[in-house]
């Protein structure tokens, strides 16, 4: 079954510490920089394997990606979904989307806010503002109208290879 494989790999290949949990991109890989955003490391495993069955180990390593993004804050590469702040967030909604525990969605409320502000710093400085979905202030937005009504389907990817044609 792909789901029992996947949690494999999810356990596998976790580098816990304490109450944290990260994911590399490469397996073997331990030394060098490892980002905290959407597309590498916790957040976006979180994010991608939130929707997996619960079971004891899975929950602890999912909730421990959430906590080290939570520790590492929100990014200074900008609002985005792909590797910035709004991105980061999704792994809180569907961590309260899996939990119920609303600490999660405080959480995501938070990184929200600092999104929205830095989409005007970020305005301010360049003089206009970056338009693309995955990098850009759409993302921010996006993840706002997600934080209000509690959903954690990350954009355009959830659902994507279910979809019927």
């Amino acid at each position: 079954m792909l789901e029992e494989r996947v949690r494999h790999v999810l356990i596998a290949r976790a580098c816990v510490e304490g109450s944290i949990a990260q994911w590399f991109p490469l397996i073997g890989t331990v030394a060098g920089r490892h980002p905290v955003q959407w597309c590498h490391g916790s957040p976006g495993i979180v994010t991608s394997l939130a929707d997996l069955p619960h079971d004891d180990e899975t929950d602890r390593l999912l909730q421990a990606g959430g906590e080290l993004t939570w520790q590492a804050g929100p990014l200074n590469k900008g609002p985005g979904l792909c590797h910035g702040t709004a991105g980061n967030a999704y792994a809180f909604l569907a961590l309260f989307a899996r939990s119920n525990d609303e600490l999660w969605l405080e959480r995501a409320r938070a990184f929200a806010m600092d999104a929205v502000a830095d989409v005007e710093r970020c305005r301010l400085r360049r003089g206009r503002g970056r338009y693309s979905l995955y990098t850009g202030d759409v993302g921010a937005a996006m993840l706002l109208h997600a934080c209000l009504a509690g959903d954690h389907q990350f954009p355009f990817l959830d659902g994507a290879l279910t979809a019927s044609p």
